[in-house]
């Protein structure tokens, strides 16, 4: 599984509907009472404690007779908000803000994100690391109507050394409302390099989830979304970790588009809204190995026919491919790992994930070779033996396992064609024969496929309900 790196953002554009900007806070922190700075110390200030502190500075400011320094050397992010501040649902907001010192610094807003029950909304780290003054740029999008938010720095390990990190001249500005940006707009574009013409901007977009791929920690780290119908420019990775989603859900929210690694990706989600779920996800658009590397493929289910494994790349665990184009590509496991055969040709299907190039990350059993797997047994390992009976059946069947030792804490998974969990538990298979009946009332007519696995070993079977 790959790390994922946040970039921080320095001066940012963003397109907004027309509004006429607004000023709603400037500060020079030129008004100091009892240690307090007027318009900020706001309730959800937490590094004004020993040894942290949010103090006066009168030395060289860079706007009037003082600034504010902030003090936190530890790795753990500490805030500094302003007093409350009344924000609407939808609105952008611009903090532009001078700096100067060492240490890591963000913006944030509190009083927004409702829809995770968080609270909170931060950018990305700024580095800071120069005794001059460099102006810098964040932009922040409030999910919700809050007439008490409050507007904040998080800072971090900062250098006493080199003065900590000291800030002026601070204004937030209203500057305008997220539009509606369709996926194929987001993506489209002739220019070299690739980037969207939304790069930076805050958006308002939707689609069906067609994967979703986990962190190193096993919880969900973001999802790809497609529009429906679409066969090219219409799709998108989300790198989202507060709004669990399923395959087949079809969702709106805002977010901010960025290019991470020529990725084009959509990150900072608010507004978040779950439409239905259930949903046909969208059909694959058959690519070759040549033709994949195209731009307008970006993020799209695709699927490729009648390629071939080459080689194993043992240090990234990836496998190559090759096909009657003599185009070569990656078969990644950043979502579903699975040990291809050298030699053998495979039709495979998953979305398009651009690292070095446009790679496939299949998503799931039914993506890799559905010919083979149809045929039957798919064994790793200690299983010698696996069945269900009957086939085709109306839900209820036997599960028949052989293992060569005793597999305690077998999970016996039913999925559908999209992926999504239908069944589940857990079993203690005995060495030799088990049978276990199997009975999911009410599931509905179609193919889905049964898997029976363990920290050792796994077996894939097609089920047919009729």
């Amino acid at each position: 599984m790959k790390t994922k790196l946040l970039i921080a953002a320095f001066t940012l554009g963003f397109a907004v509907t027309n509004l006429k900007a607004q000023i709603v806070l400037q500060s020079d922190f030129e008004t100091w009472t009892s240690g307090t700075v007027a318009g900020w110390n706001g309730s959800k200030t937490n590094i004004t404690s020993t040894p942290d502190s949010a103090n006066q500075e009168t030395v060289t400011p860079y706007h009037g007779t003082s600034c504010v320094r902030l003090v936190n050397a530890t790795t753990t992010s500490k805030r500094f908000t302003t007093q409350p501040i009344a924000v609407t649902a939808g609105t952008v907001y611009s903090m532009r803000f001078w700096a100067r010192g060492a240490g890591s610094l963000r913006t944030g807003l509190y009083g927004a994100r409702q829809s995770t029950g968080f609270g909170y909304e931060y950018n990305s780290y700024i580095t800071v690391g120069s005794p001059t003054w460099t102006v810098y740029t964040q932009t922040l999008v409030a999910d919700s109507t809050n007439a008490n938010a409050q507007f904040m720095f998080s800072v971090k390990s900062t250098v006493a050394a080199s003065g900590n990190v000291d800030v002026d001249s601070v204004t937030i500005t209203k500057i305008g409302t997220v539009p509606a940006v369709s996926l194929y707009n987001i993506q489209y574009t002739l220019a070299t390099p690739a980037n969207s013409p939304y790069m930076n901007q805050f958006v308002t977009t939707s689609g069906i989830v067609t994967a979703v791929y986990n962190g190193s920690t096993g919880t969900q780290s973001g999802y790809y979304i497609q529009t429906t119908g679409a066969t090219s420019w219409a799709a998108a990775n989300i790198y989202d970790y507060s709004h669990i989603v399923n395959i087949g859900d079809s969702v709106v929210f805002s977010a901010q588009v960025t290019e991470y690694y020529n990725e084009t990706e959509l990150q900072s989600v608010v507004n978040f809204t779950k439409v239905s779920s259930g949903n046909p996800v969208p059909a694959p658009t058959v690519v070759d190995m040549t033709t994949i590397q195209g731009e307008k493929y970006e993020g799209m289910l695709v699927k490729v026919n009648n390629t071939s494994c080459v080689r194993y790349n043992t240090a990234q665990a990836w496998y190559v491919f090759n096909d009657a184009t003599t185009g070569i590509d990656t078969v990644d496991n950043i979502i579903y790992t699975y040990s291809y055969t050298i030699g053998k040709k495979y039709d495979i299907t998953g979305v398009v994930h651009f690292e070095y190039a446009n790679w496939i990350e299949p998503r799931f059993i039914a993506d890799v070779d559905s010919i083979h797997v149809s045929s039957g047994i798919q064994e790793m390992n200690n299983f010698s033996g696996f069945n269900a009976y009957p086939n085709p059946n109306n839900g209820s069947f036997n599960v028949v396992l052989t293992a060569e030792k005793t597999a305690q804490n077998s999970n016996i998974t039913l999925r559908d064609l999209t992926g999504r969990i239908i069944y589940q538990e857990q079993r203690d298979a005995n060495q030799g024969e088990n049978t276990w009946q199997i009975n999911i009332a009410g599931l509905a007519k179609g193919f889905y496929f049964l898997e029976v696995s363990n920290t050792e070993a796994k077996a894939v079977q097609k089920i047919t309900v009729e």
